[in-house]
C-alpha cells in the first residue's frame, strides 16, 4: 500500500546545504502496522512530509496504492504532534471533525453519521458541542484522530502524536489507535521517538540511520496481537526487541559521533 523507493530530500538556500534523506526504500503492506524509530534530527518528519506529498523529494519515489505521490493523497490523512494547531479554535469539535468530510462533497446526514462514528470510536461521543480550547490536550488529540478516521483513509500516518501529553494520557491513546487500527484495518505508519512506544505498538519497527537517513534496521514485533500496557511491557521479548531497537540506534549515533 505505501512504497518508498530510493528517496531523498536535500534542502538548499543561501549557500547552505543539508542532505536530510539520502536513500530511503522501505514499503508497508496493506492493513499493516510498521513504526518508525531514530536518533534526534534524523529527518523523521521531513520523510513523513515526503510521504504525505507535502513536501517534494530530491529523488526517488512514493506510492500510494501503486500511484505516484504528487501531492496529497485523497486516501491519505495526518496526526501531526501539535494537535492544537490542527484544529479551529473558533470550530465545535463535530465542526471540525466534519470539515474534511464537506471538502469530499458528502452529503448532510452522510457527514452527521460519520463524525458519530468518529467521535464514538475514539471516546468523545459526548463532546460534540464543546470548542477545541474546552478540551484536555489528551481530548484534543482524540479530535484530531477521529477526523482523521473519519476521513476513512486507506494509508494513515501519525507524525509523534502522542510526545505532547502525559504518560497517563500516552498509554490510553496508544491502546486507542490499535483499536482503531484493528477495526478500520487502516495501514499505519507510525513515527515515533520513543522506542517503548513503538515496539508496544507496531507489527514492525523501522530503524533510521541518523541523518542523512537511510533504513538501518527492519524487526519484526512478535507479540501477541493483543497487548495491554501491564502484560505486554512485562514480556521478556518486549525487553528483548526493545534492546535491540535501541542497540541499533545508539550504533548509528555512535557511528555518526565518530570521526
Amino acid at each position: 500500500m505505501l512504497d518508498v523507493a530510493g528517496l531523498r530530500k536535500v534542502y538548499e538556500g543561501q549557500g547552505h546545504r543539508v542532505e536530510a534523506i539520502a536513500d530511503l526504500t522501505f514499503r508497508v503492506g496493506t492493513g499493516e502496522f510498521a513504526c518508525l524509530v531514530g536518533p534526534s534530527g534524523c529527518g523523521k518528519t521531513t520523510l513523513l512530509r515526503c510521504l504525505a506529498g507535502l513536501l517534494a523529494p530530491t529523488a526517488g519515489m512514493v506510492r500510494v496504492d501503486g500511484v505516484p505521490v504528487a501531492g496529497p493523497p485523497p486516501e491519505l490523512a495526518v496526526v501531526f504532534q501539535e494537535y492544537g494547531r490542527s484544529l479551529f479554535p473558533w470550530l465545535r469539535v463535530r465542526e471540525n471533525v466534519e470539515l474534511p468530510l464537506r471538502a469530499k462533497g458528502l452529503p448532510k446526514a452522510r457527514r452527521q453519521s460519520i463524525v458519530d462514528d468518529a467521535l464514538a470510536a475514539v471516546g468523545l461521543a459526548d463532546a460534540g458541542r464543546a470548542y477545541p480550547w474546552q478540551l484536555s490536550g489528551g481530548m484534543q488529540q482524540r479530535v484530531a484522530i477521529a477526523r482523521a478516521v473519519g476521513y476513512h483513509p486507506r494509508v494513515l500516518l501519525m507524525d509523534e502524536p502522542f510526545a505532547a501529553v502525559d504518560a497517563q494520557t500516552r498509554a490510553d491513546l496508544e491502546d486507542l489507535i490499535r483499536d482503531v487500527w484493528r477495526r478500520l484495518s487502516v495501514t499505519l505508519l507510525f513515527v515515533t521517538h520513543d522506542i517503548d512506544e513503538a515496539v508496544y505498538l507496531g507489527q514492525r519497527v523501522i530503524v533510521l540511520s541518523a541523518a542523512p537517513s537511510t533504513v538501518d534496521a527492519d524487526l519484526a514485533v512478535d507479540l501477541p496481537d493483543e497487548r495491554d500496557q501491564l502484560s505486554t511491557r512485562a514480556d521478556p521479548r518486549f525487553t528483548d526487541l526493545r534492546t535491540q531497537v535501541w542497540s541499533r540506534i545508539k550504533r548509528t549515533t555512535a557511528l555518526e559521533a565518530s570521526p
